[in-house]
């Protein structure tokens, strides 16, 4: 991997306010999404949402180490404009603990709200007592890593903060937290992911329909990449193998760490934004028209049942309503946002 992008300040800047503002866009359209539809905010809303605040000040954090020289400036450097060593290094190695810290909770709460918002999608019992017992786990992982992280260094705490001897004595658990936490983030980003797969994939739906509706929960597949992005460097990073500045290491964790949330935030969004991305851009109504007319043209099969199909995918009659006469007949809309079924 080549480091050479993140001794560009302009560039950890700009890459920093594109991720802003995407996932801003995202979960603004998802919320107008909600009250435009008439529909409550649910708990994996408020989630996101507070997801969205930990990485906005995380955002900001970046930023700031790129202006007083914590981040994208090597630590060796003869710039006139750079603070002493010993000054530098306490500010980026504070910046770095609340970076790890602050990431683990806004990761943790963009897997719950994930994970709650199959629970409102999906109705089938058995999926959802998986669910649970998953919900569990991921609470479980993101307090006990925050805590881990808050004692690793025993009664000692401030001692993560002082020399590389006081860390080898009073901390000697670090790395082994790092490694678990790197690995385990890695892992549950994908068990989340994969978890409504093979909902999909049983769904009677046409083929060219269920390739939208796995596309969708695919999204997610941005924020697993990052997430193993971020582990390589941590671990590069601690068994020597990359041959870089200490600083510039932080700073590419610190980026990818931002990265693995905002596109965890843009994957948690777009499973819920189709009916207001189908409003702004009418053209998939007309493709949609197009589908139905043809289909028209087929004779009619037996009927056939759809009981199984979650509540975002609803038979849609020619007057724009809902229908549950003839669902062979009609065209599928793809809703994410629909209300939770509660059978």
């Amino acid at each position: 991997m080549s480091y050479a992008i993140y001794h560009s300040r302009g560039g950890i800047v700009a890459g920093t306010l594109a991720l802003q503002s995407i996932s801003s866009v995202c979960v603004g359209l998802r919320f107008y999404t909600r009250f435009w539809r008439v529909q409550s905010i649910l708990a994996s809303d408020w989630l996101v949402l507070a997801a969205f605040v930990c990485g906005t000040g995380l955002g900001v954090m970046e930023i700031y180490g790129v202006a007083v020289n914590a981040f994208a400036v090597p630590l060796n450097t003869t710039s006139h404009v750079s603070q002493g060593k010993s000054e530098r290094l306490a500010t980026v190695t504070h910046m770095e603990y609340a970076f790890v810290l602050v990431g683990i909770l806004a990761i943790g709460l963009i897997k719950l709200s994930v994970s709650l918002l199959y629970w409102h999608i999906f109705s089938k019992v058995k999926f959802r007592r998986f669910l649970t017992v998953w919900i569990v786990f991921l609470v479980l992982w993101t307090t006990g890593f925050i805590i881990a992280e808050l004692l690793e260094c025993g009664v000692h705490p401030l001692k993560i903060f002082g020399s590389r001897q006081d860390v080898k004595d009073y901390c000697p658990a670090v790395h082994d937290i790092g490694y678990a936490l790197a690995g385990s983030d890695i892992a549950t980003d994908l068990i989340t992911l994969l978890i409504p797969l093979p909902l999909v994939f049983a769904m009677r739906l046409p083929t060219t329909r269920k390739i939208l509706v796995t596309a969708t929960f695919l999204i997610g597949v941005m924020a697993v990449g990052a997430s193993t992005a971020k582990g390589y460097i941590y671990i590069s990073a601690v068994l020597a193998l990359a041959k870089e500045d200490g600083i510039i290491l932080i700073t590419a964790y610190s980026m990818w760490n931002l990265v693995e949330i905002h596109f965890g935030i843009i994957a948690a969004c777009g499973m819920t934004l189709r009916p207001v991305l189908g409003r702004m851009f009418p053209a998939q109504r007309f493709i949609a028209w197009a589908r139905s007319s043809f289909r028209s043209r087929k004779p009619p099969r037996d009927a056939e049942k759809f009981e199984d199909l979650p509540s975002f995918v609803r038979t849609v009659s020619d007057s724009g309503g809902y229908s549950s006469i003839s669902p062979v007949k009609q065209p599928l809309e793809f809703q994410t946002s629909a209300l939770p079924e509660v059978t």
